[in-house]
């Protein structure tokens, strides 16, 4: 006998796992797992050497950790328990939003590396606009938050969701978003004028085609993830809807781990090859008023060190020779 025998007059009934409950914290504790080596993965370095890019990235790793930890154990807990279906709501809704917000500025700050070289982020018009549309952002939060589904049916199954008032407006901002970063990308890579045409360039476009692919891959997971939210009303297991987030969150990390570490291959050529633009004598940099070397460390094979090279052979920093 499995699922539920419930009894709606007894406080205290008798749960037994149905195969959506296994196979969720299945799902829930291979994600943990996969989160945790990615994180141990990226904090391998010193805290020193860590960038705005780097720290984006990590911060997305730890909050689609904790969306992974804390779910799988309130997915356990929710059915038959008003007060756990509500908090599993509210959890899901605000490290969801989180991990979004963290995605989306780690694409904005590549949009900006790609579209506007050698101008601090600051200084740059698209990238404060890029900036500046994710402020509604906080209201499609505020709307998921008004508009939420969370409530115990006769089965004493939890369900929680959307309804159709704040899923439609999520799903077409994130489309809009999406489409919007696409376009900065394949317009960087296809225009004759772009900065990163060129054999200097080479390094910036692998970050463009990368990034695109990432943009790409983000849309088709949200929208396929909300487009199941519409499709159940808003009215999902518990189980259901936290494991489709969990997944999504974690695809989307593990899409970002990719784009922001190239090929065993590249990493080789990368290495083996010095880049006519780069002194040769030149064994460490200036970022952010520290020296480092992001030629010798676990990073140093990550799209990120391309970037920095980058800046730095364009007088974007200090070089220090030895």
């Amino acid at each position: 006998m499995a699922g539920h025998i419930f009894n709606s007059s007894d406080p205290m009934y008798l749960f037994q796992p149905d195969p959506m409950d296994i196979g969720a914290l299945a799902l829930f504790l291979s994600c943990v797992s996969v989160m945790s080596f990615m994180i141990g993965r990226k904090t391998s370095v010193p805290i020193s050497s860590l960038n705005y890019a780097r720290g984006l990235v990590i911060a997305l790793y730890i909050t689609s950790w904790l969306f992974s930890f804390v779910v799988a154990i309130l997915a356990q807990t929710s059915d038959n328990h008003p007060v756990s279906c509500t908090v599993s709501n509210f959890v899901c809704i605000f490290l969801y939003a989180a991990s979004k917000v963290f995605i989306y500025l780690f694409m904005v700050e590549r949009a900006h590396v790609v579209t506007d070289v050698g101008v601090s982020r600051w200084n740059s018009r698209m990238f404060k606009f890029n900036i500046a549309l994710l402020a509604p952002f906080s209201v499609i939060v505020a709307f998921v938050v008004k508009f939420r589904v969370s409530e115990i049916d006769d089965a004493g199954y939890c369900r929680i969701g959307l309804q159709t008032q704040a899923s439609v407006p999520f799903i077409t901002y994130d489309i809009l978003i999406n489409v919007w970063l696409t376009f900065l990308f394949m317009r960087s890579l296809i225009s004759s004028t772009s900065k990163i045409q060129g054999d200097t360039g080479r390094k910036l476009r692998a970050v463009a085609r990368r990034t695109l692919v990432g943009a790409i891959v983000s849309l088709i997971l949200t929208t396929s993830n909300i487009a199941s939210v519409v499709a159940f009303n808003g009215h999902e297991r518990s189980a259901l809807c936290l494991a489709l987030c969990t997944l999504d969150v974690t695809l989307n990390a593990v899409t970002i781990h990719w784009v922001t570490n190239p090929r065993k291959g590249s990493e080789t050529s990368e290495r083996s090859t010095p880049n006519k633009d780069w002194p040769s004598n030149v064994d460490s940099v200036m970022m952010g008023g520290q020296e480092v070397s992001p030629l010798r460390s676990h990073f140093s094979i990550s799209i990120e060190s391309h970037v920095e090279e980058y800046q730095q052979v364009h007088g974007l920093g200090r070089v220090h020779n030895h």
